[in-house]
């Protein structure tokens, strides 16, 4: 396994890792929450709710004010997530670190955009009169995402650029 496959694989792995549990009002319903679907058990059964599911309930008007806006933000971080993974897979194929940063800001970003849909649906304790979250996953998307953008994945075999030119600097002895 290359340098570069290390990070592709870790930010595949985010999307198998249950980043929310959640249960909304006086225990009218609990879940799990991943990035793109949901698993919740309520009064009226079990319900396995993909992510244009959850869409179609914002657009149809079932969910509205807090719920509808956290909803619209977690979508907006799911996008994000496998914007990340796409860039990553394209820096893998091309064998280049050059796009592991810019995966890793959108990491961060898709992170940052979980944790304020659960703050807006939930309040700054994550619990509240609509219920209550724990947001398990999420720090594990912000750790991946900050060693992402910080971290160090060219393989540093023969110190190339991008554009094949040595980029160590040489003193040249002009005397």
């Amino acid at each position: 396994m290359t340098r570069i496959s290390l990070p592709l694989l870790c930010e595949c792995l985010l999307f198998f890792i249950p980043l929310n549990i959640y249960g909304i009002g006086n225990n009218l319903a609990t879940g799990v929450q991943w990035a793109l679907f949901r698993y919740q058990q309520s009064y009226l059964g079990n319900s396995l709710i993909l992510m244009p599911g959850d869409l179609s309930f914002v657009f149809s008007g079932m969910l509205k004010g807090s719920s509808a806006y956290s909803t619209l933000i977690w979508v907006l971080g799911a996008v994000l997530l496998v914007a990340a993974l796409i860039v990553l897979a394209f820096a893998a194929a091309r064998r280049g670190a050059r796009l592991v940063k810019p995966a890793g800001l959108l990491t961060v970003a898709c992170g940052v955009l979980f944790l304020a849909a659960m703050l807006v649906q939930y309040g700054l304790t994550l619990h509240s009169d609509h219920g209550f979250s724990l947001p398990l996953g999420i720090p594990l998307v912000l750790v991946t995402g900050l060693w992402l953008v910080y971290g160090e994945f060219d393989d540093g075999k023969n110190g190339a650029g991008d554009n094949g030119e040595d980029t160590k600097n040489h003193d040249v002895d002009c005397s």
